[in-house]
């Protein structure tokens, strides 16, 4: 895969973007979770929306965090690109009205910082940083350093400076979800940034409240639908956000949507990702919306048809 400078950096704000974890003794949090299935992490670029992917491990016990991420080229996850873990402290705050026992939590990464780039672009990305300015020697394929202590310049990570990242959580059903990530790549760096929605979950390796989760589990996605689409001329990103919200309360009375992210990016084009309890749900469902001539008679003023891209994957579960 040949990466640009720009999508280098692209994805060196989604990795920096990723989520992490905490503990309270009002949730049970304890133990290693790791990813369901390789997931999408959609950012917003000089040339327009982009497909990072992702798979995510944790282990975290009261006050802990460690986590590693490893980000790929491909929606198999087969081609990896970078892995990065980082460890630090976390705060669990109040009730969340994202879900039924969620909670916020701040993140606060203050003990180290690693990246191991795994392939030459984006080994040769971290060289291009000042000498001293992104670790310590120079960058190879396969090898680790820490940068907590150095700063990443060209990642935008200054020398012994913790990072806060403002979270949501919430366990259901021995799955653990974050918040849903802001579809322009950027932080959660302010306590206004908290997430609203939640994204695809994590699931229990060890440790914690044994649960078995059925097959059936209506908690969990099976299937993901991804829509990209231009708003019409002249039309108002509000009343876009306002005909989604309206629709997606009609598709929640059955159920079988479990969750629906929607988000602009700086070149206007529309990112929607549905999480599904089934492909066959989601085909039954889109299949009486075309039915629904109330909800729709706004769209065409909405959306310009032409560009509507769509494609949707099984989760594996």
């Amino acid at each position: 895969m040949n990466l640009t400078r720009s999508s280098l950096c692209l994805l060196a704000a989604t990795i920096l973007g990723a989520p992490a974890f905490a503990q309270d003794s009002t949730i049970d949090l304890g133990g290693t979770w790791e990813s369901i299935a390789c997931e999408l992490r959609p950012q917003a670029g000089a040339d327009g929306l982009a497909p990072w992917y992702l798979k995510r491990s944790i282990t975290f016990a009261p006050g802990r965090i460690d986590a590693h991420f490893t980000t790929y080229a491909d929606p198999t996850c087969s081609a990896p690109l970078l892995e990065l873990k980082f460890g630090g402290g976390v705060n669990v705050l109040g009730a969340s009205d994202v879900a039924p026992g969620a909670r916020e939590v701040d993140l606060i990464v203050n003990d180290y910082l690693t990246i191991t780039p795994q392939m030459d672009g984006f080994a040769g990305f971290l060289n291009s940083a000042e000498p001293g300015a992104c670790g310590a020697t120079e960058w190879a394929v396969g090898e680790e350093q820490d940068v907590f202590a150095t700063g990443c310049s060209v990642m935008g990570v200054a020398a012994n400076s913790p990072t806060t990242e403002y979270e949501v959580l919430h366990v259901s059903a021995g799955h653990l979800y974050f918040g849903a990530r802001p579809v322009d790549g950027q932080p959660l760096g302010e306590p206004d940034d908290r997430p609203t929605a939640l994204q695809m979950p994590l699931k229990r390796l060890e440790g914690g409240m044994t649960q078995k989760v059925g097959a059936d589990d209506l908690r969990v996605p099976k299937h993901v639908e991804i829509v990209l689409f231009k708003q019409a001329e002249g039309a108002d990103p509000a009343a876009v956000r306002a005909f989604f919200e309206n629709i997606t309360q009609k598709m929640n009375q059955n159920d079988t949507l479990l969750y629906r992210s929607v988000g602009q990016g700086e070149d206007g084009t529309w990112l929607c990702v549905n999480y599904w309890t089934s492909r066959p749900d989601m085909e039954t469902l889109n299949a009486q919306a075309q039915s629904w001539a109330d909800e729709f008679a706004t769209m065409g003023a909405l959306v310009d048809p032409s560009s509507f891209r769509l494609t949707s994957y099984d989760t594996g579960l």
